[in-house]
């Protein structure tokens, strides 16, 4: 696995994997803020659910704009620009904290959302060409260094409560940002800009086969599933559990760290076990693991059910990309800015669906929207087969 990776680490794509890193990072900045904005003491779930809703506002927005953008700006202008309005969101949230007027928190994480969706449109394209060559391998990559920069921010801001009361906690999170637009900036432009490929509005326009449209909702409540349990995680744990805030991080870095191990895991399984077979195990173990995290009212539980949430996910992601790039060769360039641009979202609206019905319910009872998600995923699989069987049935006989 070392040599399949080793030839990935070139000038061109380490700028693509410091982009990776940053999207995990500022994945991680809402669910850490609610704990650190003190809403475990009385969950405002309304206002929860419209920062959500500002946070993917700001992606969208950001992907729609970013071929105008990046043909302005040029692919590693846009990650530079990218990695300033993320550094100068993540200020904002630190200075939104109440009493600050709710407003400004929303505005501080749309920021941090258009910063996610440019650093998303710059990424994708710079890691074009790898992910042409072997698309598991790279997506396996890419979403452990995501999985390392949500870690970074959850263990960040588990240190600040336990040292300084979460004082300054995003303010030590900017400097992944800042500093990795200075660096940038000195750096340069290592290599010479290639012609953008951008299919994120194409997937939109691809809504008249029903095919496309399964594995673009694959993607879109296999990433809610994924996402609203890591948004959730901290807020969760404190009013289920009674932990402390800085306990919960603890937990949620735990999490991110099982996704990582389990796409390390997943490229060893995935040259010895049937894809199939292992895409539905996957699946199933993230939907006992999300029941049981949602359902648990002790660290055990949580713990456990995190586990086999976090492996059962770290498997998914890089063996929908492989069904998807074997079924679709014109999607090998233009899949992760489009149909992952677009899939993504899910995980940006989940959570907000999550607080939406904690306000008209109850928090625990609105855990039920990833395990909804994950069924779903299941519900679609066995449609793409179906689908695959009747279209590979049209072919012999045609």
């Amino acid at each position: 696995m070392e040599a399949q990776y080793a030839g990935m680490v070139k000038p061109g794509s380490r700028r693509a994997f410091l982009g990776f890193f940053l999207i995990g990072m500022l994945l991680g900045v809402p669910g850490t803020a609610l704990v650190v904005w003190g809403y475990h003491l009385n969950p405002p779930y309304v206002g929860i659910g419209v920062h959500f809703l500002s946070f993917a506002g700001g992606v969208l927005a950001a992907l729609w704009a970013s071929r105008r953008m990046l043909d302005w700006l040029g692919v590693h202008g846009g990650l530079k620009a990218g990695a300033v309005v993320a550094a100068i969101g993540i200020v904002m949230v630190e200075m939104g904290a109440p009493p600050v007027a709710e407003l400004w928190r929303d505005l501080a994480l749309g920021l941090v959302g258009v910063a996610q969706g440019m650093v998303m449109a710059a990424t994708f394209q710079l890691l074009r060409r790898l992910y042409e060559q072997d698309p598991a391998a790279t997506v396996n990559l890419a979403g452990g260094l995501m999985g390392l920069g949500t870690f970074m921010t959850a263990l960040l801001g588990a240190l600040a409560y336990a040292g300084l009361d979460f004082e300054g906690v995003f303010l030590l999170v900017s400097l992944a940002p800042f500093g990795m637009a200075v660096w940038m900036f000195r750096k340069g432009n290592p290599v010479r800009e290639e012609g953008l490929d951008l299919g994120f509005q194409a997937v939109w326009r691809e809504t008249r086969s029903p095919v496309h449209v399964l594995f673009a909702g694959l993607l879109f409540f296999e990433t809610a599933a994924e996402v609203s349990v890591l948004e959730w995680v901290p807020l969760h744990l404190v009013l289920r559990s009674g932990m402390s805030p800085g306990q919960a991080l603890g937990i949620l870095s735990y999490y991110c760290m099982v996704l990582l191990a389990g796409r390390i895991v997943a490229q060893t399984l995935m040259r010895h076990v049937a894809h199939r077979r292992l895409l539905l195990a996957s699946a199933a173990m993230s939907w006992v693991g999300i029941l049981m995290f949602g359902s648990t009212d002790n660290r055990f539980g949580a713990l456990l059910g995190l586990s086999l949430a976090g492996f059962g996910f770290a498997f998914v992601y890089p063996l929908l990309v492989e069904r998807i790039g074997n079924r679709f060769v014109e999607y090998q360039s233009s899949l992760f800015h489009g149909i992952f641009g677009l899939g993504m979202l899910g995980g940006f609206l989940a959570p907000a669906a999550i607080a939406f019905g904690a306000a008209w319910g109850s928090e625990t009872s609105a855990m039920t929207v990833p395990l909804w998600c994950s069924l779903v995923v299941f519900v679609i699989l066995a449609l793409i087969w179906v689908e695959s069987k009747i279209s590979g049935s049209r072919v012999v006989r045609s």
